[in-house]
């Protein structure tokens, strides 16, 4: 069975959405999901240091997003 699409956008605003729900967000972090082979994943940048328990976070809200939403287009 076909799952929903969904833009990159409203993916991003998604894990945005989960995550603000669970902590603040710095608004030195960007997220943005990107097409990967039959899928999608997410990329994380930032401009300080990588916080290890934040990239946990958003990977685990990805993946469950990406077991439900195809990336539309």
């Amino acid at each position: 069975m076909k799952k929903p699409a969904k833009t990159r956008e409203e993916l991003e605003a998604a894990i945005r959405l989960e995550m603000e729900d669970i902590s603040e967000l710095p608004t030195d972090l960007a997220i943005s999901v990107v097409p990967h082979e039959d899928t999608w994943k997410v990329a994380i940048m930032t401009d300080g240091p990588q916080d290890p328990g934040r990239t946990d976070m958003i990977a685990a809200i990805a993946d469950r997003l990406r077991s439900q939403f195809d990336l539309k287009g």
